[in-house]
């Protein structure tokens, strides 16, 4: 695990041929300010700043507190997971994260395919993002024996109604909006 300024990231071990590792990108829990609240109290400005840096500040004759004039929001999270077979690691990944980028590499019917080389099926992996209340999933790690990707999304959408897509090369995936 490495904690910096932009958050945290943790390495967690997978279950592969080879030693294999997912990571987990967690970004510290900040503040969300309510515009009402500062109406309210008459905050405006630079004194605002000041709040959130100091938690508490004499305006109008008393100390205004951070708590009052704003909620905390939870960082965003974000997991990416390659090259396993189902395992604990990929649930201790994927719990709760706002985004999952994970393997897909094979699909239902070769199930002892996946597992014999250590990979997920497109099923797999949808049921972990409803289990774990993931809020978007990005498919991605496709054995090349398929030849339409719309059939991973079909196997993943019989587990997982959220946000879902099947990762193409040079894509971009906007992390969701924060939850309010």
């Amino acid at each position: 695990m490495a904690d910096e300024p932009f958050g945290t990231v943790t390495a967690v071990r997978l279950d592969h041929g080879i030693e294999a590792y997912g990571y987990r990108l967690t970004e510290p829990d900040g503040r969300r300010m309510l515009p009402d609240r500062l109406a309210v109290v008459g905050l405006t400005g630079p004194v605002v700043g000041e709040l959130q840096r100091d938690g508490v500040i004499e305006h109008g004759g008393r100390a205004v507190t951070l708590d009052e004039v704003s909620v905390m929001r939870r960082g965003q999270r974000a997991a990416f997971v390659m090259d396993t077979r189902l395992c604990d690691g990929v649930y201790e990944l994927a719990d709760g994260v706002d985004l999952l980028v994970i393997e897909s590499t094979f699909l239902a019917a070769d199930a002892a395919l996946a597992a014999e080389h250590g990979h997920l099926t497109a099923g797999q992996a949808a049921r972990v993002a409803a289990e774990s209340g993931v809020r978007s999933l990005v498919l991605t790690h496709f054995s090349q024996r398929y030849q339409e990707p719309a059939a991973f999304e079909r196997e993943a959408r019989e587990h997982y109604d959220g946000d879902l897509r099947v990762a193409e090369d040079l894509m971009r995936v906007p992390v969701p909006k924060r939850r309010p």
